[in-house]
C-alpha cells in the first residue's frame, strides 16, 4: 500500500483531536479511569500517523529546517518540559505520594488501606505465579517477582 496524504492526513487531524480531547479530561479529572487508556493507546497511533506525515512532506519540511524555525521551537519546548519535571520533582501531586506511601507501606498497612483481604490477595497473587512470601510490601513483590506494578495493583483489586 502506497502513503497516501488523503488518506494519512485526515486520520493524524482526528487522531490529534481526540488526544487533545483527552488531555483535557484527564488534566480536569473527568471520567477519570476512562480517558487514560483512550489517550494512550490513540498516543501511540498519533505517533505513527506524525512519522507517515512527516515522510509525506520531507520536502515541505526541509525547507522549513532551513529558516531555522524547529531549532528554537525544540529549544523552547524543552525547556518548557524540563520545568513541569522539575515542578513535579518539588512539588508531586497528591495520587504519586499516596501511590509511593501505598506501595511501600507494611503489606499489612497497604491491605487495610485498599480494603482487600490478605488472604485472598495471597491466594490470587500466587495462582498468578507471584509470591508473597517474605514480602515487606507490594513494591518488594512486583520487585522480587520481576513484573510489572500494573499487574500486582490489578491482581489486589480485583
Amino acid at each position: 500500500m502506497r502513503l497516501n496524504r488523503n488518506f494519512v492526513t485526515p486520520v493524524l487531524t482526528v487522531i490529534f483531536v481526540m488526544v487533545a480531547l483527552t488531555g483535557m479530561l484527564m488534566f480536569f479529572h473527568l471520567f477519570d479511569g476512562y480517558t487514560e487508556v483512550v489517550h494512550e493507546i490513540l498516543g501511540l497511533f498519533l505517533v505513527v500517523c506524525t512519522i507517515l506525515h512527516i515522510i509525506l512532506n520531507w520536502k515541505a519540511l526541509k525547507i522549513h529546517f532551513k529558516k531555522k524555525v524547529f531549532l528554537p521551537a525544540a529549544l523552547n519546548l524543552g525547556v518548557i518540559s524540563l520545568l513541569f519535571v522539575v515542578q513535579q520533582h518539588f512539588y508531586p501531586k497528591t495520587d504519586t505520594i499516596l501511590y509511593e506511601k501505598i506501595t511501600t507501606a507494611p503489606l499489612e498497612d497497604a491491605y487495610k488501606v485498599l480494603r482487600v483481604d490478605a488472604v485472598e490477595v495471597t491466594r490470587r497473587l500466587e495462582e498468578q505465579g507471584i509470591a508473597t512470601e517474605g514480602a515487606a510490601s507490594v513494591e518488594e513483590i512486583w520487585r522480587r517477582n520481576r513484573v510489572s506494578p500494573n499487574k500486582v495493583f490489578n491482581l489486589l483489586m480485583q
